[in-house]
C-alpha cells in the first residue's frame, strides 16, 4: 500500500502496528501478533496478503496441534 489507508468508521488515518490477536480452534487457542493496518479510534483493521500468512500459519499450528495432541508454547 502506497498511502496509508482511511478508516471507514471514523476517517482518521491508520497506522501500521502489529497487535495481539487470539484464535480458537477446538478449544484450543493461540495469541500472537498480528500486523496490519490499525486504526487508533475504533476497532477497524486492514491487512494485506503478507499479514494475512501470519494468522493463516497461527491457525494451521492450532489445527496440527488439536490433531496430534501436542502442545504448542504461545
Amino acid at each position: 500500500m502506497a498511502e496509508n489507508p482511511v478508516c471507514p468508521e471514523t476517517g482518521a488515518t491508520m497506522r501500521r502496528d502489529a497487535r495481539p490477536m487470539t484464535l480458537d480452534y477446538k478449544g484450543q487457542s493461540i495469541t500472537f501478533d498480528m500486523p496490519g493496518w490499525y486504526c487508533d479510534t475504533s476497532d477497524h483493521s486492514v491487512h494485506t496478503g503478507e499479514d494475512m500468512k501470519v494468522s493463516d500459519r497461527m491457525l494451521n499450528q492450532l489445527k496440527a496441534r488439536g490433531s496430534e495432541g501436542s502442545t504448542l508454547s504461545d
